[in-house]
């Protein structure tokens, strides 16, 4: 009798580790839905919304857009964490992430072991830009006169915890400046506020910033890329100017809930990956600043571990805190 109830409950435990690494033969049956925790018209808006209609063709089911946006993308993280594991819910994840491991005490989420990481869709510089009227005609105008007036001279960020803020904190620690951070719920606002001229300095993606450096509206005084971007041949790198520890590439990918079945996490890696081949897509997503890559999770969830442990050795060191 106790044997065959041993039986029984090994057997009733093998079928449930069965199912869970099991793919529905049906799935998807409905539409997926992709939580960017930022702005809609932001910068990574601007990135997953074609490749979201990309992965929809080899899915062959709708993907859809879910903003919900918050400083240093916590919201929307949280929620996609929370998430059923069943590859519906997917949220697009980034470097930003790893920088508030580190910089927030208490996250509700950990970005390394609560998703299971589908793969990468690419990455690119930041750019320094301020408003064209700002009275500041270079990078070393921006610096000189932070050092005659020292917190001044206002910039703005996606939020406490972003990208933006921490390129800024580290080049005022470099140069011996002060400036004043005024920290927004997303890019998209902050970027409105510049051009409004309530704020003069931004570091932001080159597809953010694009438009309005064609128009005139802004300038840029130096890009994060190790060489001069092709886009932006005239403008010099940090690494000219005597900063190399600014030379940094921002990347995003997307990711499902811990738990999600192996098998819809390579199906969905293949469609991600089929998306970022397509010509048409990848012209468009350079054309934004942003250099495609692939991963597949595996590649993916150790760019995403590695760069935790990187960024939090540095958040650490420069005693940056957001709460």
């Amino acid at each position: 009798m106790r044997l065959t109830r041993w039986i029984a409950a090994l057997a009733t435990a093998c079928l449930a580790v069965s199912a869970a690494h099991a793919q529905p033969a049906d799935w998807p049956s409905h539409p997926i839905r992709i939580i960017v925790p930022a702005p809609a018209g932001g910068p990574y808006d601007q990135v997953i919304r074609p490749v979201a209609q990309q992965m929809a063709q080899s899915l062959k089911t709708p993907v859809l857009v879910d903003n919900r946006p918050s400083a240093g993308n916590i919201v929307g993280t949280q929620a996609g964490a929370a998430a059923a594991p069943d590859g519906y819910t997917l949220t697009m994840t980034g470097m930003l992430n790893t920088i508030a491991q580190s910089m927030y005490e208490n996250l509700p989420f950990d970005i390394v072991k609560d998703f299971a990481h589908i793969g990468e869709i690419g990455g690119g510089p930041q750019w320094l830009v301020v408003r064209s009227d700002a009275g500041i005609a270079s990078f070393q105008d921006l610096v000189q006169q932070a050092r005659r007036e020292p917190g001044r001279i206002n910039y703005a960020s996606s939020g406490a915890g972003s990208t933006g803020h921490l390129v800024m904190e580290q080049l005022q620690r470099a140069a011996g400046i002060q400036l004043t951070h005024v920290p927004y719920k997303g890019g998209g606002p902050a970027l409105q506020d510049v051009l409004a001229g309530v704020v003069s300095v931004i570091v932001i993606p080159p597809n953010a910033a694009f438009a309005s450096i064609q128009s005139g509206k802004l300038k840029v005084l130096a890009v994060s890329s190790p060489q001069r971007s092709p886009a932006m041949p005239g403008a010099p790198t940090f690494a000219e100017l005597g900063y190399k520890q600014l030379t940094i590439a921002s990347w995003v990918g997307l990711s499902a809930p811990k738990g999600t079945p192996a098998p819809i996490v390579h199906k969905l890696n293949a469609a991600l990956q089929a998306a970022v081949k397509d010509p048409a897509l990848v012209k468009q997503l350079e054309f934004q600043g942003m250099d495609v890559q692939t991963s597949s999770p595996e590649q993916y969830t150790q760019l995403v571990r590695g760069d935790t442990e990187r960024w939090g050795q540095l958040v650490r060191s420069l005693n940056i805190k957001a709460n």
